[in-house]
């Protein structure tokens, strides 16, 4: 059985992803944070890296720049559609 906490986390994402779908563009842990501020949330620095290495790590989205100017963009093709 999932904890509350996996099932939380694993909607956050998921809602996330469809967010980052719609509007594209660049993204990082602040672009979150402000997304979360503005649906009522308290957004955390750390969540958010997480959530976006999480997507990243599953093939959803690309990591780009510098360690200290990390940003991600939606991958065209996922690993998993790749032959």
């Amino acid at each position: 059985m999932r904890s509350a906490t996996t099932t939380n986390q694993e909607a956050r994402r998921r809602q996330l992803l469809d967010t980052i779908r719609t509007w594209g563009g660049r993204w990082t842990s602040g672009r979150v944070q402000e997304l979360r501020r503005q649906c009522g949330h308290a957004p955390c620095r750390t969540t958010a890296r997480r959530d976006l290495h999480a997507l990243a790590a599953r093939g959803h989205l690309e990591e780009r720049g510098p360690q200290n100017g990390r940003f991600y963009t939606l991958c065209t093709t996922r690993k998993d559609d790749r032959s």
